[in-house]
């Protein structure tokens, strides 16, 4: 059909990303039983984290792709279970073999209160940030402790020893049903403790997962409710930080009339690619969210260099890059006016969308990022575009 992308294009396009952004799941074991787990049951228990070897095969290869940095980002289940040894053993592999920039970020639940880890890995350079859902009555509700008791003072007390080594530490707020209405109040708490970067991912429930709670799930229209509310916070609260990494990305893009260079996540972008998840068993995804799901495992880091399997040679990756282009021809069939901005969507919501199939399929949250867009293009005009703030790591 005349107009639309074809492939060479489309690998042109994810060519022009420039960092390969290497995600290590260490572990689905946590010290929370927060109520949206995906990572839960996501590989195979009983290794608490990568083996030496594969730690070593991994970043050896990490550094013979093509592109021009790295950003090793550590996640969970929690981090810091894998204990400061174990990233002793990083900052040496990462320091033997680098032939580029690169940048370490580790996401913890903060309910693990290791001081003298943080103050190591504060020292080496490796960016910690927490997870915040918002105030009390609501984190304590999301991000229960595994006995199920409230969390969030703990969370509170290691973010402030985050503070104490690193000078400041940014959140990422998982956005539910329960976090309808209460907008306003989430700004308001982040302000309240200094924050002036978070990222929302917004909770869309699948049945396939190990762990899920529907009454919590946020389906489109309380997508676009809660974002287009949390702006109006934003806005009619004096336009003062934090500003909400979502809506900064989009009010940015509708100024300029296109898409930046970094894509907030869920709007797609160029994942592919240039994005790895790494399970312990050294087992490789497009990200964390689709481990365990046979149909998107790309290779294994132990038989194949990172490099091939990125690669569009790989017979994994083509598929998914075949599927994705399919996603980006159905927008521009219709004609979407936004496609510059979410880049067709999520993958993973189209993965929930077509109930684990493909990464084909529309995002499912598509109808609501379009109310949000109509919405935020229609008042853009009462942004100056300076009191947007440059984009930072939550």
């Amino acid at each position: 059909m005349p107009g639309m992308t074809t492939r060479a294009e489309f690998l042109a396009n994810l060519d022009q990303a420039g960092t390969l952004n290497l995600i290590f799941q260490l572990t689905d074991e946590c010290v929370l039983s927060c109520r949206y787990c995906f990572a839960k049951g996501s590989h195979p228990a009983g290794s608490l984290r990568i083996s030496d070897d594969l730690l070593e095969t991994a970043i050896r290869s990490a550094f013979d792709t093509r592109h021009r940095e790295i950003s090793f980002e550590w996640t969970g289940g929690e981090p810091f279970l894998a204990g400061i040894d174990f990233y002793r053993k990083v900052d040496r592999l990462q320091k033997r073999y680098a032939t580029k920039p690169y940048a370490n970020t580790i996401q913890t639940s903060g309910y693990m209160h290791d001081r003298e880890l943080i103050a190591w890995l504060a020292a080496h350079g490796f960016h910690i940030s927490s997870t915040i859902d918002g105030p009390p009555e609501l984190h304590d509700l999301q991000r229960p402790a595994s006995g199920g008791g409230p969390s969030l003072a703990t969370v509170l007390a290691t973010r402030e020893t985050i503070i104490e080594h690193q000078g400041h530490c940014g959140c990422i707020c998982t956005v539910t049903r329960r976090s309808l209405g209460k907008e306003g109040a989430i700004l308001d708490f982040y302000r309240s403790l200094g924050i002036e970067a978070f990222h929302s991912n917004p909770y869309h429930y699948f049945a396939q997962n190990l762990v899920g709670d529907e009454s919590l799930a946020l389906d489109a229209e309380g997508y676009a409710s809660y974002f287009i509310s949390q702006f109006n916070a934003w806005f009619e609260g004096g336009r003062k930080l934090p500003m909400p990494g979502t809506l900064n990305y989009i009010l940015r893009s509708l100024v300029a009339g296109a898409g930046l260079k970094r894509s907030v996540c869920t709007f797609g972008g160029r994942c592919l690619t240039n994005f790895l998840a790494i399970t312990p068993s050294g087992d490789a995804w497009l990200c964390p969210k689709f481990a365990g799901f046979d149909a998107m495992r790309l290779g294994n880091i132990g038989e194949m260099a990172i490099a091939d399997i990125l690669s569009d040679a790989n017979p994994a990756m083509a598929r998914l890059i075949d599927q994705r282009l399919q996603a980006i021809r159905a927008c521009e069939a219709e004609a979407c006016r936004y496609l510059y901005l979410c880049n067709a969507g999520c993958p993973y919501y189209s993965f929930i969308a077509s109930e684990g199939c493909n990464i084909a399929a529309k995002d499912s949250l598509c109808a609501g990022k379009q109310l949000l867009f109509e919405y935020l293009e229609s008042v853009v005009e009462l942004i100056d575009p300076e009191e947007l703030p440059e984009p930072q790591t939550p």
